[in-house]
């Protein structure tokens, strides 16, 4: 009951409360990062009748003071919904819609990929840090593409169709992140492209048959 006249309290008091304007000068980010720092729950938000945003202002001063591993994980976040946006809106597109490795895929196995995706774009946004999480991150790139590639050739896509695909969603997730990262993004995404090729050998598909 007194955490919520509390609440109450902060809510009446209007200096209490951040526009959206404002709280993006003080952390000194995007209106569409800030957003989806809310959505993700990382800054508490108040809606005024009219539907403008507020944030709390002891939320942002932490926030905006706070270790740079936590602020680091907005950004990822903000960072992989833009990728995920950007694909959704590619893969409705009719050059998309109409190439070979999109029509190859049934509707259950478009559903699969969707799932993969997610995976994939979170693992190849991680920050690696030492020596040894990279090689736990390469290692774990090459597991999901094998497992990828598992999937796709029992369903009958072709290793060719298989790697098309994987292309265009890495081209995407390129896109929508900083060059200074490409090195890293490029790397683990390598080793999902062995990790399928792998899986397409151990069922007995060879990749100089794929394209015929």
């Amino acid at each position: 009951m007194v955490e919520a006249r509390t609440v109450d309290n902060q809510i009446a008091d209007k200096s209490q409360w951040l526009s959206l304007r404002d709280a993006c000068r003080l952390l000194n980010v995007s209106n569409t990062t800030l957003r989806q720092w809310a959505d993700n729950g990382y800054l508490r938000v108040y809606r005024t009748p009219g539907g403008h945003r507020r944030f709390l202002r002891t939320d942002v001063d932490s926030f905006a003071n706070a270790p740079e591993q936590a602020q680091e994980h907005g950004r990822e976040d903000a960072i992989e919904g833009s990728a995920l946006r950007k694909i959704r809106r590619r893969l409705s597109r009719n050059d998309v819609l109409q190439q070979p490795w999109y029509q190859s895929v049934e509707e259950e196995g478009k559903v699969r990929m969707r799932l993969f995706g997610r995976r994939l774009l979170s693992l190849l946004l991680q920050e690696s840090g030492a020596r040894r999480r990279r090689l736990e991150l390469l290692e774990e790139a090459h597991l999901l593409g094998r497992e990828y590639g598992t999937e796709m050739s029992e369903r009958g896509v072709t290793l060719k169709d298989t790697i098309e695909a994987f292309v265009f969603f890495r081209t995407m997730v390129l896109d929508s992140t900083n060059p200074g990262t490409w090195a890293k993004i490029i790397e683990a995404a390598d080793r999902v492209l062995v990790g399928m090729a792998d899986s397409y050998e151990d069922t007995g598909e060879e990749p100089n048959k794929t394209t015929g």
